[in-house]
C-alpha cells in the first residue's frame, strides 16, 4: 500500500479504508491511522459506528493474516474492523466461512454482535441455542438479510486447529526460509514475511522474477506445471476483470498495480510440503529460470 497516495485520495465522501493484509502480511497500521487521524476534520459521519470514531473507519481484510503480528500487536487488534477468512485454501479453513473482530471502544460491543448475527441469520431474532430453550421457540425476522452462518461442525473444525496452530505456521515459515534464500541468490524478489516489528502468518509466498512481461511469466508458470509443480498468481487487478471493465475501470488508471501483476508467480505453500518436495520445487523452480534466461 502507498500511504502517501492514500492520503490524497481521502475527501469528505471517505467512509473507509481497506487495507489488506496480503499474504499474511500486515500493514502497516499505525501509518494508517496517522492517515485517517489527519483527515479527521473534514469527515462527515453517516451513522453512530462513524460518529463514534470521529474519522474515516479502518476496516482490515485480515483473510490471510490469522496469527500474523506487527510491532507487538497481532491482526485483528490494529483496525477498528477486521474480517478473518477460513475458506478452504486458508492456514486455518472450516471450508467456508470466517470471523470478525472489532476494537470500537464508543460502541456498544454486544449491540454489534447482535447486528451481526442479524446478517449471517437471514434476520431471525433469535439463534438456534436461544430457541432450543424451554418455551422459548418462537422469534422473529427483522429484515430479509443473508444466509450465511457458519455449521457446527465447521466450526469443529476450525477449534481442532486452533491447538496447532503455532506449529503450522512455523512449518509455513521454515519452506518460506528454504524460498527465500534460493529466490535472493537468483535475483527474484519477494515479500519479507519477517522483520525486526513484524511476522506474517505465512499464507502466499509471492515472488517477483526481473525482466519477464505477463507472457514469459505465464511460460514460465506452464514450464513449472511441465515438471508437476503447480503455481499460481496472487493475484490478477480487479480492473482487468470483465465485470470491472464494465463499470468503466481501466488498469491504465493503476499502474502499480500492473507492474506488480505482470511478472508475480505464487510458488506452492502449505504444511503437507515435506522437505523433499521444497527441494524439487526449488530445483525446478531454479531450471525454469535458467532455461528463461529470466534472472540474467
Amino acid at each position: 500500500m502507498d500511504y502517501d497516495a492514500v492520503a490524497l485520495a481521502i475527501n469528505e465522501h471517505t467512509k473507509a479504508i481497506v487495507p489488506v493484509d496480503l499474504g499474511g502480511i500486515m500493514c502497516d497500521y499505525d501509518r494508517v491511522h496517522e492517515v485517517v487521524e489527519a483527515s479527521a476534520g473534514s469527515f462527515k459521519a453517516a451513522n453512530e459506528i462513524q460518529e463514534s470514531l470521529g474519522r474515516v473507519a479502518i476496516v482490515s481484510d485480515c483473510a490471510h493474516s490469522l496469527g500474523a503480528r506487527r510491532r507487538g500487536q497481532m491482526a485483528g487488534q490494529t483496525a477498528d474492523l477486521s474480517s478473518f477468512s477460513f475458506h478452504a485454501v486458508k492456514n486455518l479453513t472450516t471450508a467456508e466461512g470466517g470471523a470478525a473482530t472489532w476494537v470500537l471502544p464508543g460502541v456498544d460491543g454486544d449491540d454489534l454482535y447482535h447486528r451481526y448475527q442479524l446478517l449471517s441469520l437471514h434476520g431471525q431474532s433469535k439463534d438456534a441455542l436461544a430457541k432450543t430453550k424451554l418455551g422459548a421457540w418462537e422469534y422473529d425476522i427483522v429484515g430479509p438479510w443473508y444466509k450465511c452462518n457458519m455449521t457446527d461442525v465447521a466450526a469443529a473444525m476450525g477449534l481442532a486447529q486452533l491447538s496447532r496452530y503455532e506449529g503450522l505456521m512455523a512449518r509455513r515459515h521454515e519452506i518460506i526460509g528454504r524460498y527465500d534464500e534460493v529466490n535472493d541468490a537468483l535475483g527474484v524478489s519477494h515479500l519479507r514475511h519477517t522483520g525486526p516489528n513484524h511476522r506474517s502468518s505465512g499464507h502466499l509466498y509471492l515472488a517477483r522474477v526481473p525482466n519477464l512481461d505477463t507472457e514469459s511469466r505465464n511460460s514460465l508458470i506452464v514450464r513449472m506445471a511441465e515438471r508437476g509443480v503447480a503455481c499460481n498468481v496472487h493475484y490478477k487487478p480487479l480492473p482487468m476483470m470483465t465485470a470491472y471493465k464494465s463499470l468503466g475501470w481501466d488498469i491504465a488508471d493503476f499502474p502499480n498495480a500492473y507492474a506488480y501483476y505482470e511478472n508475480l508467480v505464487s510458488l506452492p505453500l502449505h504444511t503437507k510440503l515435506s522437505d523433499e518436495d521444497v527441494d524439487y520445487v526449488l530445483e525446478c523452480w531454479k531450471d525454469s529460470l535458467d532455461s528463461m534466461e529470466a534472472c540474467k
